[in-house]
């Protein structure tokens, strides 16, 4: 069994709340950047980590420690979540650094296809800037603008 680590986007995952159902699906049914392990010889899923966040001009230089973690357990491959793959600015930098501290460790990029890459872009960028439903925030309280959410609301959104 190849033992494989995920490395995944820090803001996806605790700004977005993403569980990585995407990734851990095609790592269960061998799919999309997973189809190159086989049936006879299937991953070992030893560990998830994150990138630590958008790093300050010294923040790529971080990684490496995290990697450390998984490498430690023996990992062989280290697969990055394919939305840290899209759209971090930092991608270049966060994969030399794993490389030149672990030149024997296969980086692969990705963990699953996107049905539009396009649109998950957009969706990545809305959820993000939150331009089309602004979330409220202590100054909407001050200014006593806060909408209070009812159980109202709540049928409503169910029906």
């Amino acid at each position: 069994m190849p033992k494989v680590g995920i490395l995944g986007c820090e803001a996806t995952t605790r700004d977005m709340d993403c569980v990585m159902i995407g990734c851990f699906g095609n790592l269960r049914g061998r799919q999309g950047m997973f189809e190159r392990y086989t049936e006879d010889d299937p991953p070992e899923l030893v560990g998830i980590i994150s990138c630590g966040g958008c790093p300050t001009a010294f923040g790529t230089d971080r990684v490496w420690q995290k990697v450390r973690a998984l490498k430690e357990y023996g990992i062989e491959a280290l697969h990055l979540t394919s939305c840290l793959v899209q759209v971090c600015p930092f991608l270049k930098e966060f994969t030399e650094a794993i490389r030149t501290e672990y030149p024997d460790l296969q980086i692969v990029e990705g963990t699953h296809p996107f049905h539009d890459i396009d649109a998950f872009k957009a969706g990545v960028k809305e959820l993000t800037t939150q331009r089309a439903v602004t979330p409220q925030k202590m100054n909407d309280l001050v200014f006593r603008r806060i909408k209070i959410h009812s159980e109202e609301d709540e049928k409503e959104a169910n029906e």
